[in-house]
């Protein structure tokens, strides 16, 4: 077991609440120091903890098809996709491309 850099205490194995976002995962295995409380998680750890954050947050994936306005292309952006970037309609936006992917950023 390792041991801690700022006390030289081995590290004991224990199961804390780990927060990403809005995100709460219970009972998540993690190394503590007993004497200085210093938290860390191996690679191992770390590795079921993305596991679970992947089996719960799964991301907004919709299609749509490109329309027409004006003979000009266009994509209508879902209510929720909106709501997800906290945009609203009058918002500036960046679009590029990355590969064959489109990006939509609301601009800072």
């Amino acid at each position: 077991m390792p041991k801690c850099p700022k006390c030289k205490t081995e590290y004991v194995e224990v199961e804390v609440d780990f927060e990403y976002g809005d995100i709460i995962l219970r009972n998540v295995k993690a190394l503590k120091c007993p004497q200085c409380k210093d938290e860390l998680f191996t690679p191992e750890q770390y590795r079921l903890i993305r596991e679970r954050i992947r089996s719960v947050a799964q991301p907004l994936k919709l299609k749509r098809k490109i329309s027409t306005a004006g003979n000009k292309p266009i994509v209508y952006l879902p209510e929720d996709v909106v709501k997800a970037i906290n945009a609203k309609v009058g918002d500036a936006v960046d679009i590029y491309v990355e590969g064959n992917k489109i990006i939509i950023e609301k601009t800072a």
